[in-house]
């Protein structure tokens, strides 16, 4: 289950950034920077906890945009299962919480592993764009995917 992280978590956050092998294609950022946008009206930090252990974190960002942006992701060891749980909890919270009609992101074109994890969860691609520089595979989800999605695993 998906929990509100605080302050009281930015060092957690920040160890999850600096995983091995994270720094190719998840953001970092520093403390105070982790601190504004926690301060944010328009941003949310969900976290996934494993024990007493941050497993992974989400940064929503554009919060009362019709479509959030899911700005980061980042899970404490990759391979584990924990990416896909943490998405999908994601995605419930934000279809059973909000208004929201989508859930966006954009992710490298290098990054195959997360662009496969994304279309499993039912994520199209719908464009690219230059983002810091760099070419980005732009992904959403919308809200009757998510319900058709849902419906289907119940049966």
């Amino acid at each position: 289950m998906l929990s509100p992280l605080t302050p009281g978590d930015i060092a957690e956050i920040m160890r999850l950034e600096r995983g091995p092998g994270y720094e190719a294609f998840v953001g970092r950022w520093e403390a105070d920077e982790h601190a504004a946008e926690m301060a944010s009206p328009d941003a949310r930090y969900l976290g996934l906890r494993e024990a007493d252990r941050l497993a992974g974190f989400v940064i929503l960002q554009e919060f009362r945009e019709p479509t959030i942006l899911l700005r980061r992701i980042a899970v404490d060891e990759a391979g584990r299962g924990v990416g896909g749980r943490l998405l999908r909890a994601l995605m419930d919270w934000v279809f059973e919480t909000t208004p929201a009609e989508g859930l966006r992101l954009d992710v490298l074109p290098a990054n195959a592993r997360a662009r496969r994890a994304y279309s499993r969860e039912g994520f199209t691609e719908y464009g690219e764009a230059e983002i810091h520089g760099l070419p980005h595979i732009l992904m959403s989800v919308s809200r009757a995917r998510w319900v058709e999605m849902r419906a289907s695993e119940a049966r």
